[in-house]
């Protein structure tokens, strides 16, 4: 978890920069605030994962073998994930049309809502059918 933490506690300091970079080149605030909004999020992730891995060193369980089933910390099976799918991509597809939606209207959000419930439905069922 240590790598983990490195690389969130890393997009922390990158968003600093920017959103430092971004309020003395534009002056504009609304941007600089969205950038300074992560820079907080991105820190509590990292963080926690921190004290995570102090509890727990990189390599010891919870570690997937590539087969689409995660072993626990005594080689216990913790259930099954799926390890590659389409139907994730669909449901983001969904997303996006929904987030059309709300600027374009409701036949185009109503869309987006088809096709992440079909996304959804469909992981779900895949999952079920492999497991």
């Amino acid at each position: 978890m240590r790598t983990e933490a490195r690389l969130f506690l890393g997009a922390a300091g990158f968003f600093t920069a920017t959103a430092l970079a971004y309020w003395f080149v534009t002056s504009e605030p609304a941007g600089t605030a969205m950038l300074g909004a992560s820079v907080p999020a991105f820190a509590g992730v990292g963080l926690w994962l921190l004290a995570q891995g102090r509890r727990q060193p990189d390599g010891a369980g919870g570690e997937a073998d590539g087969s689409g089933h995660a072993g626990g910390p005594s080689g216990t099976e913790l259930g099954y994930f799926p390890s590659s799918s389409a139907w994730p991509f669909v449901l983001s597809a969904g997303v996006v049309v929904l987030a059309n939606g709300l600027v374009f209207g409701p036949p185009v959000a109503v869309l987006g809502v088809l096709v992440m419930v079909a996304g959804v439905f469909g992981y779900a069922r895949e999952a079920d059918r492999k497991a």
